[in-house]
């Protein structure tokens, strides 16, 4: 792991059925990530996470073990396939935990973009809102 990696463990109160849902859902996923989503999440499923403000972004899935881990490739830039050099990796990690689920995040590849660490800066204010969002959405439903 780099200094450029991107951690964070979350502990949420709903089984990883639920929480698998709502990261691999292209309707549940635009409810608390973004505001659209497309999103197959087989591995080599394709979709595209979009924000009014930041614009829509391509994903290509890596892995997927439901409910356990997911891993996906987004690319950085709009319009552009992911791949290693204008992309991060994401992995998501779910594990059973008393009263609900603990999430790991891992998101990778920030070393080889052309401003590393303005993307790392970026995502890492990104994945504290985007993933305090998916509490807030899991627990009140």
């Amino acid at each position: 792991m780099t200094t450029l990696d991107i951690t964070r463990s979350i502990d949420i109160n709903a089984p990883a059925e639920k929480v698998w849902a709502a990261l691999t859902q292209p309707d549940l996923i635009a409810q608390w990530f973004g505001d659209t989503c497309e999103f197959d999440p087989t591995p080599g499923g394709t979709g595209t996470f979009g924000w009014t403000e930041h614009g829509t972004f391509r994903v290509v899935v890596e892995h997927a073990d439901r409910p356990k881990t997911l891993i996906y490739r987004w690319a950085r830039e709009q319009g552009v396939d992911p791949v290693p050099g204008n992309s991060t990796v994401v992995r998501f990690d779910l594990t059973e935990s008393e009263g609900g689920t603990r999430l790991t995040l891992l998101e990778t590849g920030f070393d080889e973009l052309a401003d590393p660490q303005s993307a790392h800066d970026g995502n890492t204010d990104g994945w504290k809102a985007e993933l305090g969002e998916l509490v807030e959405f899991l627990e009140s439903r």
